[in-house]
């Protein structure tokens, strides 16, 4: 947990930076050529309004979660995103949602749901918090449509992430310069911003790009509704929170979704 006062701008910012730095250094390794790849062809026209949706992500999200907790903010999120994804990826490509796909997002939305009121979450309702988090759940959707739409032109995972990142990056170069990063001089705090770049955003994003080599942005959009899951399992197993009746309903919810949708 990051210490002093920060803003949640500052937060997202230095996390995009870390991770756009880390991503193209990686990417530059493995060739300046197939780094430019994506110049050549079309896929640029997707890396931009990807790397767009991932700032708009960042300034977003975390400004929801500071007025309405992590557990609600997350959620309402989450709730978005697959949502977005599906109507832009039938828009777009003309895949109209299935049915299959339908129920087990609902299946799933509804175990996150329950792991929210199981976790005892007593965050004070927050519109504006609340209109942050769904603009962050849009966001998020956009990019899942925009990136798969880039990976279809055959561009490495990696190599597209560098360039996404690195759009990203320039959008919220502005706002961060003009937040106080004094909180980045303490050595914890480093720490903590180095792990969200480097696993928690470079590692996550990079994972994810690679699965939309083989599934559709709105199963990617549906399957990350296993964040808060994993989120609230991990808070029993680690910090010893206790585990509600409700909880246990909504994991084996959110695993049944998942399971309809991996079964597709």
């Amino acid at each position: 947990m990051l210490t002093g006062q920060h803003s949640p701008v500052a937060v997202g910012g230095l996390r995009t930076l870390v991770a756009a730095v880390l991503l193209t250094g990686i990417a530059l390794a493995g060739g300046a050529r197939g780094w430019v790849a994506p110049l050549r062809h079309g896929s640029w026209r997707w890396i931009l309004p990807a790397g767009l949706s991932v700032a708009c992500y960042q300034l977003t999200f975390f400004a929801a979660v500071a007025r309405t907790g992590v557990a609600v903010g997350t959620l309402v999120m989450l709730a978005t995103t697959p949502l977005v994804a599906g109507l832009l990826g039938w828009r777009l490509e003309g895949r109209r949602p299935s049915r299959r796909w339908t129920t087990a997002t609902l299946t799933s939305l509804a175990g996150a749901s329950l792991l929210v009121l199981g976790s005892g979450s007593s965050a004070p309702l927050d519109v504006l918090g609340l209109l942050l988090a769904v603009a962050a759940g849009i966001s998020f959707g956009s990019y899942s449509v925009a990136s798969r739409r880039a990976a279809s032109e055959g561009d490495e995972p990696l190599v597209l992430s560098s360039w996404i990142f690195l759009v990203a990056a320039l959008v919220l170069a502005v706002p961060l310069l003009q937040q106080d990063l004094t909180f980045v001089t303490q050595p914890r705090n480093l720490v903590v911003l180095g792990w969200l770049g480097v696993a928690a955003t470079a590692g996550a994003y990079l994972l994810y790009q690679t699965g939309m080599r083989s599934i559709d942005a709105a199963t990617a959009a549906t399957l990350a509704l296993a964040e808060p899951m994993v989120a609230n399992l991990l808070a029993v197993l680690v910090l010893g929170e206790p585990f509600t009746a409700l909880m246990g309903l909504g994991v084996a919810l959110v695993l049944a979704g998942l399971g309809l949708l991996s079964r597709a």
